[in-house]
């Protein structure tokens, strides 16, 4: 096994750990249990939990937002292209692991430097990364007109996800189900773009 496959193997469980048991409910012994070696080898790698945590966090975020990075769209049509790509957004962002790792980053980052600034940029920056490319490509097709695209792109995911994403951040009593979902990424499509358009529809 390869130095940079150790590592893998060390974050992904550590990741489901954490997950399941909270930042304070794991040790890294917990992890070392769990993946096995020495215990001179863990800390070769991460110095520390709060290292590991962080490492833990990028390498989830990754993996998960993998299939945005190879969403090709199946249409000419932009509306429908941004449709499916907020489909794509939802199956990251509202699954119960992202939810749960969500609410951990939240309750951790105050305590744990640098934790915040590793979570949006591997997490919610790169969702609105791969939209505003989307978005950028409208506007040299002449179909929008916007003049930042990421900015452009946090709008709109929060248009489409935002309510859903709270409420189960929040655990409220009451969420959002796929239908409710997929309309208000539909809605959110229809708003933006009436906006951003050079001829309004």
């Amino acid at each position: 096994m390869t130095a940079t496959d150790r590592r893998q193997l060390i974050t992904r469980a550590a990741g489901e750990l954490f997950i399941a048991r909270g930042y304070a409910g794991v040790s890294m012994e917990d992890v070392l249990t769990a993946v096995g070696g020495s215990k001179a080898t863990l800390y070769r790698y991460f110095t520390d939990k709060s290292a590991l945590f962080r490492a833990s966090v990028e390498a989830l975020c990754d993996e998960w937002s993998q299939p945005l990075h190879t969403f090709t769209p199946s249409s000419e049509n932009l509306t429908e292209t941004l449709v499916a790509l907020g489909e794509h957004l939802a199956g990251v962002v509202l699954t119960p692991e992202a939810i749960a790792l969500h609410r951990l980053v939240t309750s951790e980052a105050v305590r744990i430097p640098g934790l915040g600034e590793v979570f949006a940029e591997h997490g919610p920056n790169a969702g609105h990364a791969v939209l505003g490319r989307c978005l950028q490509q409208a506007c040299d097709d002449g179909l929008i007109k916007v003049e930042n695209p990421v900015r452009a792109a946090e709008q709109l995911y929060q248009a489409m996800l935002g309510h859903a994403q709270m409420r189960l951040l929040t655990d409220a009593p009451v969420k959002l189900t796929d239908a409710q979902v997929h309309a208000s990424i539909n809605e959110a499509v229809r708003v933006f773009l009436h906006g951003v358009s050079v001829d309004p529809v």
